[in-house]
């Protein structure tokens, strides 16, 4: 009994032996199948003992075929990188501040001097027709008197100069910016302002004082409202001619003398004249002029009798690149020379009026005919109210 009780205990012990055995192979197997298959050494190295996330990231190109051409190439262009950080290193001149001082800056623009006001800073009872609702509308005097007329500059100029005109438009959102360019120009520069602007009586007031004549923007309808919306009072002539007519007197009403206005590009068809005629018509009674610096013919090609009005030769807007506007600052001087003046309508995009500043301080000198036999003059421009290009 004892010796089957011992062969027992020898068989038990050799079966744990055995199980001990299969449990460590299995082991062993288990950590084998389940240890990343490394393709290279490089890859073992990203990971770490425990299988963590990698303690480093590696790219490699997974193949570089070099043509001697192209190692040719790649020398020449790693030359000319080294030229081009030398010559950057040995520029003493080149620093944050030169590079943000390049930056166009209207605030940087010489302020003009000897601005007289104009002789109707505010507005004239007689041109003013206050309505039921307590809004003020321009109108003509009992003696027909007209605001554009009224309310503008006359700037005389030698006959042997050129008349420039130049209207900065979508003004009225920047108090201070309002001020600079009504100081940086002399009062030859007409200022018109954006139907939704601040602080009207301000902006209006500050340009007047410093001479400027003083309009109105109207918005026609946006061609791409997904682009860009002219909002609520944009002259939409989808609308009714009494929606028309209440919108633009909405833009009109201020409580400071406004000339006219400058109806701005947007969506204008031929088949909507007598809606377009009906709004020339209004302008023209209340006394006001036009300035139509639209890119269609439509309102160019309506005739409303008695109406002051002029149409811009030149608009630069604010999508303008800077050769684009070195262009047509060229342009304008040509039509000047070809027929005597020119009107330009300008977006107050701050590089737009830096350059158009820069321009008009190179206009020579008024002389007479007399004088001028003496002097080389290249550029006989003189810069003039746009009242001063109108004719009913």
């Amino acid at each position: 009994m004892a010796k089957n009780l011992e062969r027992y205990d020898k068989l038990v012990i050799v079966g744990c032996l055995i199980a001990v055995l299969v449990l460590g192979v299995g082991y062993w197997f288990a950590q084998e199948k389940s240890e990343p298959v490394y393709l290279s050494k490089i890859d073992r190295l990203m990971f770490d003992k425990n299988n963590k996330s990698p303690a480093y990231i590696l790219t490699l190109p997974d193949k570089i075929e070099i043509s001697s051409q192209t190692q040719d190439e790649a020398g020449n262009n790693s030359e000319k990188q080294n030229v081009a950080k030398n010559e950057i290193h040995e520029n003493e001149n080149f620093s944050l501040e030169n590079l943000i001082g390049n930056v166009p800056n209207i605030g940087k623009l010489p302020n003009k001097n000897g601005f007289v006001p104009m002789k109707n800073v505010g507005v004239l009872p007689e041109l003013i027709e206050i309505k039921e609702n307590g809004s003020i509308l321009p109108k003509k005097g009992n003696e027909g008197h007209r605001a554009w007329i009224e309310y503008g500059n006359t700037i005389n100029t030698l006959p042997n100069f050129k008349k420039i005109a130049v209207v900065i438009g979508n003004l009225g959102f920047d108090n201070m910016a309002v001020n600079k360019i009504a100081s940086a120009f002399s009062s030859g520069l007409s200022m018109s302002f954006h139907p939704y602007m601040t602080h009207d009586v301000d902006n209006i007031s500050t340009a007047r004082q410093k001479g400027h004549e003083t309009y109105m923007d109207v918005l026609l309808a946006s061609k791409d409202f997904l682009r860009e919306d002219t909002g609520p009072l944009a002259i939409n002539f989808d609308l009714t001619k009494e929606e028309l007519f209440a919108r633009l007197h909405k833009i009109i009403s201020k409580k400071e003398p406004i000339g006219g206005i400058i109806i701005r590009d947007g969506k204008i068809s031929s088949d909507k004249q007598e809606l377009v005629k009906s709004i020339l018509e209004e302008i023209r009674d209340r006394g006001l002029l036009m300035i139509d610096a639209t890119s269609s013919d439509v309102i160019n090609t309506i005739k409303v009798d008695s109406l002051a009005r002029r149409r811009a030769d030149i608009v630069i807007n604010k999508d303008t690149t800077p050769e684009e506007i070195d262009d047509e600052i060229k342009k304008a001087e040509n039509i000047a020379f070809d027929k005597g003046q020119v009107l330009i309508v300008a977006d107050d995009k701050p590089l737009i009026i830096v350059k158009l500043a820069q321009w008009i301080d190179t206009f020579s000198p008024q002389l007479s005919y007399e004088e001028a036999k003496t002097v080389d003059i290249t550029k006989p421009f003189a810069l003039v109210p746009v009242s001063n290009l109108v004719v009913e």
